[in-house]
C-alpha cells in the first residue's frame, strides 16, 4: 500500500490495487465521525460504441442509466432499505462520462462498506424486472422533458451534434429504453463493471487500515472472470451544427434562449482542464456582474436573473453556451456575439485575474471539507489521467499568457440558437 501526503493541502490518503484489479483509495479525515464510500466506473451515457477484443459493440442510448437503476436489486431485497436499517444512506448517479454508487454514514462504517461492494459487484436481473424498470425510466425521462431548463439544455445539445452521443439525454431515447434487453444489460455490465475498471474511494475519519481489512476480506471470497479491456470509440462528427436555429414551445411565462457554440475537443487532459479554466475566467469577465455593462443589460431587460454561461471540453467535443430568459431575443444574440468577440481578445487586467484565481482556488481548497466533492473529483481525476491535487494547482498557476493562448480554441463559426417560447 502506498501513502500519498500532500504538504501544501495537508491531506493524506493511501492507495492500493487489489489482486482482482480494484483500485482502492483510503482518504483519512481525522476528527470526523462520518464516512463516505464511492464506487465509480468510467462508463457513462457517451459510451455507446465500444471496442473489445477487436469487436465493435453498440449499446442503446441510456444503457448506463438503465444499469444504474437495476444495480439496486438484490433478488427480493431492497438495497435502500438495507442501508437505512444500518443507519446509512445510499445513492447513485450517471453522467455522460461515468456511473457512481455511494453510501454515507456516521455510524459504524463496516457493514455499509461491505454492502456497497456486494450490490455493485453483482447484477441480478431477469426479464420481468427489466420490463418493469422500463416504465419507471420512461416516466422519469418524460418528467425531465417537462422541465423547461432541462429541455432547453437538451435541445441545445441536439442542435449542436449530428451523431455524437451528447445529443442524447443521459436516460436515453424512448425507443432505445423500450427495446433494451436483459442480454444487452448483462454484456454491458461485464464489459464495464469489472474490478479492474472501477475505483473504490473511502473518505472517513475511521482508521483506514481497519477499513482496508474489511475490503480485503470482502474481496477475497469473490471470483471474477478475467477482464478483457475495452475502449470507447469516437463518432465521426462534422464540424457544422445539426440545427442552426430551433424553436419549441412549453408552458412558460417568459421566453428562454440558448446560444451555443460548437468547438473542437482537446485530447490532452491537462490542456483540457487548463483551457476550461481560462475560458471560464474570460466568461466571468465578459458575461457576469464583473462586467460593468451587466447592470445595463438587466435594466434593458436583455437578460434577467435566469442567466448564465458554461464551458466544457471533452476529447472529441467542445461546448460553450450562453442562456437567459429574455423578451429581446435578437438583442441577446447580439450580446452573446459581442461577448465572444471580447473573449477572443484574451485580455484580463492583473487585478481581475488575481481576483478570479483567488476565488476559484479558495473554492477548491474548501471542497476538501466535503466528502462528496473529494470522492467525485478524485475518481474523475484518476480516470481522466490527472493528479487530483494538480487540478487545484492549475487554477493557482494560470497566467495572462495562458489567457491569451486559449483564444485560439474559441471558435464562433459554428453556432446553434435554441428558443423556448410560451405556448
Amino acid at each position: 500500500m502506498k501513502q500519498i501526503k500532500n504538504e501544501r493541502y495537508q491531506e493524506t490518503y493511501n492507495e492500493v490495487v487489489l489482486d482482482n484489479g480494484l483500485h482502492v483509495v483510503l482518504w483519512h479525515k481525522p476528527g470526523y465521525e462520518k464516512s463516505l464510500f464511492m464506487m465509480m466506473t468510467p462508463f457513462g451515457a457517451m459510451d455507446l460504441a465500444q471496442l473489445q477484443n477487436g469487436e465493435r459493440i453498440e449499446h442503446p442510448s441510456g444503457i448506463a442509466h438503465f444499469l444504474e437503476h437495476k444495480m439496486f436489486a438484490m433478488g427480493e431485497k431492497d438495497v435502500m432499505n438495507m442501508f437505512s436499517e444500518m443507519g446509512a444512506n445510499v445513492n447513485a448517479f450517471t453522467s455522460y462520462r461515468e456511473t457512481a454508487y455511494y453510501a454515507g454514514t456516521s455510524n459504524d462504517p463496516k457493514e455499509p462498506l461491505k454492502l456497497l461492494l456486494d450490490f455493485v459487484q453483482k447484477l441480478d436481473i431477469d426479464q420481468a424486472s427489466v420490463e418493469k424498470e422500463k416504465g419507471i425510466i420512461l416516466s422519469e425521462l418524460h418528467m425531465y422533458k417537462e422541465m423547461s431548463d432541462q429541455r432547453l439544455l437538451m435541445e441545445a445539445y441536439t442542435s449542436l451534434f449530428h451523431k455524437h452521443p451528447m445529443r442524447f439525454d443521459i436516460a436515453g431515447e424512448d425507443d432505445d429504453v423500450s427495446n433494451t434487453t436483459v442480454d444487452q444489460l448483462y454484456r454491458c455490465y461485464e464489459m464495464n463493471y469489472h474490478p479492474s475498471n472501477m475505483m473504490l474511494i473511502c473518505v472517513s475519519g475511521h482508521d483506514p487500515m481497519e477499513l482496508f481489512e474489511v475490503i480485503e476480506a470482502n474481496q477475497a471470497h469473490k471470483q471474477f472472470a478475467e477482464w478483457i479491456p475495452c475502449k470507447t470509440l469516437q463518432s465521426e462528427e462534422p464540424e457544422t451544427v445539426y440545427r442552426e436555429d430551433f424553436s419549441f414551445t412549453m408552458d412558460v411565462s417568459e421566453p428562454k434562449l440558448c446560444v451555443a457554440y460548437k468547438m473542437k475537443g482537446i485530447t490532452d487532459p491537462y490542456e483540457r482542464l487548463k483551457s476550461e479554466w481560462t475560458i471560464r475566467f474570460l466568461l466571468d469577465a465578459s458575461f457576469t456582474s464583473l462586467n460593468p455593462q451587466y447592470q445595463q443589460w438587466l435594466d434593458q431587460k436583455i437578460i434577467n436573473d435566469f442567466c448564465g454561461c458554461d464551458i466544457e471540453f471533452g476529447e472529441d467535443y467542445g461546448i460553450l453556451m450562453f442562456y437567459s430568459e429574455t423578451s429581446k431575443p435578437e438583442e441577446f444574440i447580439r450580446l452573446c456575439e459581442e461577448c465572444m468577440s471580447q473573449m477572443k481578445q484574451g485580455t484580463l487586467d492583473d487585478d481581475l485575474l488575481n481576483q478570479l484565481k483567488k476565488r476559484y482556488f479558495a473554492q477548491g481548497v474548501r471542497s476538501m471539507n466535503s466528502f462528496d466533492d473529494i470522492a467525485i473529483s478524485f475518481c474523475r481525476s484518476y480516470f481522466t489521467g490527472i493528479d487530483y491535487f494538480k487540478t487545484l494547482d492549475i487554477v493557482d498557476e494560470l497566467t495572462k499568457k495562458d489567457i491569451k493562448d486559449v483564444t485560439e480554441k474559441l471558435d464562433n463559426q459554428h453556432r446553434a440558437i435554441v428558443r423556448l417560447m410560451p405556448k
